[in-house]
């Protein structure tokens, strides 16, 4: 399979998304379209700073999608493929991601990063350089996201780990194996005619 493809990242945060898709990068031609980084940018802008309270981060949160969904149609527009490196919690990201690939005649793969163990993904939360729009722990929402609006915790993340959007065919991918071995199933499912 060739390089231009459209790379579905999907799994709770910690679970190594944005680590086996720069591997990706490394590895193929592709661009990884980070929505964290995405989202952070629009929540330190002038703009945002003039809505009150929750409302810049829900508009914001709204918001980075279609600026992820236009940035990896561009991508591809130039012949590029790309990695869409967010959760895929919403049915909306998961059809928007397979609408690319059949808009630009590409193949479309879903990987799913999984660490299922609670307190694995709090220290890796923990140990990354948080971005503004990141959890910097399981316990703590992202800081322009009040406490008490959303749950915290381990039935936060086992909720997201089992209610996942998912296509029929994809990649779990198990991080809590070696950064290697992930790496060499990634790409063996990206080159896999099967998928």
């Amino acid at each position: 399979m060739g390089d231009v493809v459209v790379v579905q990242m999907s799994g709770v945060p910690g679970a190594g998304k944005t680590t086996i898709a720069r591997e990706l990068v490394r590895r193929r031609r592709l661009v990884a379209i980070d929505r964290d980084v995405v989202l952070t940018a629009m929540l330190d802008s002038d703009g945002a700073e003039k809505l009150d309270g929750d409302g810049t981060f829900t508009f914001a949160r709204v918001a980075s999608y279609s600026v992820v969904k236009a940035m990896a149609d561009d991508v591809l527009a130039q012949g590029l493929g790309v990695i869409i490196d967010s959760p895929c919690f919403y049915e909306e990201l998961l059809a928007a991601g397979q609408a690319l690939a059949a808009k630009y005649g590409v193949a479309y793969r879903y990987i799913e990063c999984v660490a299922e163990d609670i307190g694995l993904l709090d220290t890796r939360l923990r140990a990354r350089p948080a971005l503004r729009s990141q959890r910097p722990s399981v316990d703590a929402p992202p800081i322009d996201l009040a406490p008490d609006r959303e749950r915290t915790g381990a039935d936060l993340f086992a909720d997201g780990i089992a209610n996942m959007k998912r296509p029929d065919t994809y990649l779990r991918l198990d991080t809590t194996q070696p950064l290697d071995e992930c790496v060499a199933k990634a790409l063996a499912f990206l080159d896999s005619a099967d998928a």
